[in-house]
């Protein structure tokens, strides 16, 4: 078939087209600073770009490495960007994309985040963030409505999704749930790969289309695993180097290698992600002393509402531990946890997508770790199912009375939001407009006769 007119031919499927890094580099900026719309937008962006605009990629490469990145733990739409550019320039190309991805947001929500902290005094910029506090409830309702259905098909899901709500409710932790249900959905998954028969017949026999992560007709050559095995060591090595020196230095007013820790856990536990674990971080900051309470509405906005992966509210939660490390506020001990979160989030990453980039082809999607995603995700639907309830009990029913004015602004929100009326950027924006209103009104009345 003929290229169409006016159009630049396809590079060969395992060619991407030519372009120099510093043009690689613009298109990541450009990515990175304009992906609102979470990780739904940022992918669609990403294909814009990367597969319609410039050609770098072919469809069927580019929905395997989302395949991928979706079975990784981590923020799957700046996985795909590392590997994009790991496609194109290697491992050079891999981190500037993957960088590129997250700086704007990282320096927005820390900008935001000193704005929060240095201003909590300035009435009108406490009734933006009190504003806000409806509009992050109407956003975590959709958010477990929309991982809800696609994560729970079956009455056994549903079962394991309110096993889990109980379970967190009485304190068992979201990660022990979450290691639990994935070595029994992995054992499961060995015990039918191999054709046995529970006695009550639940497992059955291995299904003809389940393939083994190193089965099937693009089966994984031993010698393969060599250099994805060398990156993955030195992607080890280099998060032991730096927490090393975070521990020397003790950054943040010595918070720096317990935020170093969090975030790294945040990211190796965020199968399904980024609300996955986003609950689990907010009340392990809370318990820390690291946020107030009315500051998970805040972290949860800031995530919303600028460019990037949401899991960047570590950002935000590692300046306000840097900050409160002195009662004045600490503005260098903030920067550097904002600085320390930020780095030890998104090191695992880097290091799973550009270990397991050189073999992407080869795995396939129903593989071991496919299948404890998907048993995890009643887990998930759970914790974030719990974090819009505590919200709303919190936000719309201050002291166990109905608020009128924030469930008005939490209905109008989630109807525009769930109608495509508004985005979530939009929604933050406007919800803290009516907020600084109702201040004013407030403020009027208490001085007019």
């Amino acid at each position: 078939m003929d290229q169409p007119v006016n159009q630049p031919p396809r590079p060969p499927a395992d060619q991407p087209a030519g372009c120099s890094l510093l043009e690689a580099a613009r298109t990541w900026l450009l990515v990175g600073a304009t992906g609102f719309g979470g990780p739904a937008g940022q992918i669609a962006i990403l294909h814009r770009e990367v597969v319609e605009k410039n050609r770098w990629l072919g469809e069927e490469e580019f929905l395997a490495a989302l395949r991928l990145c979706m079975l990784l733990p981590g923020p799957e739409a700046q996985q795909l960007a590392t590997y994009a550019g790991w496609r194109m320039h290697g491992l050079a190309g891999g981190l500037v994309a993957g960088t590129l991805f997250v700086l704007p947001g990282a320096v927005l929500v820390t900008a935001l985040a000193w704005l929060h902290a240095a201003g909590q005094s300035l009435p009108l910029l406490a009734a933006a963030f009190a504003g806000t506090r409806p509009a992050v409830v109407a956003l975590v309702a959709l958010a477990t409505w929309r991982i809800g259905c696609k994560s729970i098909s079956t009455p056994a899901g549903l079962g394991l999704a309110l096993a889990s709500a109980v379970a967190m409710a009485l304190g068992v932790g979201f990660p022990l749930l979450v290691l639990a249900v994935g070595i029994a959905a992995a054992v499961l998954g060995w015990w039918r790969a191999r054709g046995f028969k529970s006695v009550s017949g639940v497992i059955g026999p291995r299904d003809a289309t389940a393939v083994e992560l190193t089965a099937g007709p693009a089966a994984i050559p031993r010698s393969a695993w060599s250099g994805p095995l060398v990156t993955a060591a030195v992607g080890v090595g280099i998060w032991l180097a730096a927490y090393a020196v975070v521990v020397a230095t003790g950054p943040a007013g010595g918070r720096g290698p317990a935020i170093a820790r969090l975030f790294t856990e945040t990211t190796l536990l965020s199968l399904g992600g980024a609300y996955a674990v986003v609950p689990w971080a907010l009340d392990e900051s809370l318990a820390r002393g690291w946020l107030e309470p009315v500051e998970r509405f805040d972290a949860l906005a800031m995530g919303e509402a600028t460019p990037g992966p949401l899991i960047l509210v570590v950002t935000f939660i590692g300046f306000l531990a840097g900050w409160k490390t002195t009662p004045d506020g600490d503005a260098a001990a903030g920067l550097a946890g904002a600085g320390v979160a930020t780095l030890f989030a998104f090191i695992p990453s880097f290091a799973m997508v550009l270990s397991l980039a050189p073999v992407l082809r080869s795995i396939h999607p129903d593989s071991a770790l496919d299948r404890a995603m998907r048993a995890v995700g009643g887990v998930v639907v759970a914790a974030i199912a719990l974090l819009a309830v505590r919200l709303a009990a919190e936000s719309l029913f201050p002291e166990g009375r109905p608020a009128v004015v924030p469930i008005a602004v939490a209905i109008a929100c989630g109807v525009a939001l769930r109608l495509g009326w508004a985005s979530a950027p939009l929604a933050v924006l406007a919800a803290a407009a009516i907020g600084c209103a109702a201040a004013g009104f407030a403020h009027i009345d208490g001085i007019l006769p």
